[in-house]
This record gives C-alpha cells, structure tokens and sequence, in this order.
C-alpha cells in the first residue's frame, strides 16, 4: 500500500511540474520582446539618421494613404524637405541640449564628493560625444555655467 502512495505522489508532482514547463514555454512566446531601445546601457538610443526617418515618414503616411506610384512621386519632394527640415532643427538645437547639461553638471559639481566627481567626468563626457556627433558647428570648448547651486 505505502509503494502505491509513493508512486501516486510521484505522478502528480511530474504531472505538476511538467504542465508548469509546458504552461511557461506558451506563456513566454505570448509575452512580446523588450522595444529595440531597450538597451542594458540605459542610455537613449540615438537619433535616426535622415535615411531611417525618410522610411519612417514614408511607412507612416505613404504607405498607410495607400498612394499610388504617381501620387508617391508627387509625395517624395515633401517628404525629403521634411527630413532636410528636421536634421537642420536637431542640429541647430544640439548645442543648446548641451549648455544646458553642462551648466547643470557644473552646478552639481559643488554637491559632489570627491570620489564621485570621476563618474561626473565620465557623464559630462558622454554628453559632449553625444552632441558634438550630432552638431557639427559646436564651440571646441563646451560651455560652462554658474559655480553655485541655485534654489528654486
């Protein structure tokens, strides 16, 4: 009698464990995939270049207004003066982008100890790489804020 427990007992755990593995390799193929910005980085992707957002503009609205040939041709100029619009705009800003981060890391500055100051370099750093690739009319020196903190 006890041999047959054992055997019951043994049964409904693997009944149990295997319907949990089956259960779960279903479950995982419904949950959908982390976005493509989803980085272990943590930082933000970088911007599109003006050929990635030409396809995403024209996926978005030519392709969704289900134009024809002619009418596509038509739509072409418009969609490469957007582009030419948008990257003269990005580029125009990307020095503002970074006086602001570097007056705010120059404000931080005074807060910091002496031992997180490196990690502060290292930030400011990135930063500036990440602009100067994006504007190529940026000042060789990044611009500098206030030394104190302000309160708001």
């Amino acid at each position: 009698m006890k041999n047959n427990n054992i055997w019951m007992i043994t049964l409904c755990a693997g009944v149990l464990f295997f319907s949990g593995a089956i259960a779960g390799f279903f479950v995982s193929h419904l949950v959908p995939p982390p976005p493509p910005w989803h980085n272990r980085s943590g930082q933000p992707p970088p911007p599109p270049s003006p050929e990635k957002i030409k396809e995403m503009v024209s996926n978005r609205t030519i392709d969704r207004l289900k134009l024809t040939s002619e009418q596509r041709q038509q739509a072409m100029p418009a969609v490469d003066r957007l582009v030419e619009r948008m990257e003269k705009l990005r580029q125009g800003h990307s020095p503002e982008y970074l006086e602001v981060f570097m007056e705010f890391f120059d404000r931080l500055d005074p807060v910091l100890t002496r031992a997180q100051r490196p990690e502060l370099a290292k930030l400011r750093m990135e930063i500036i790489e990440q602009h100067s690739n994006k504007s190529k009319n940026q000042p060789e020196r990044p611009p500098r804020g206030g030394d104190k903190l302000e309160e708001n």
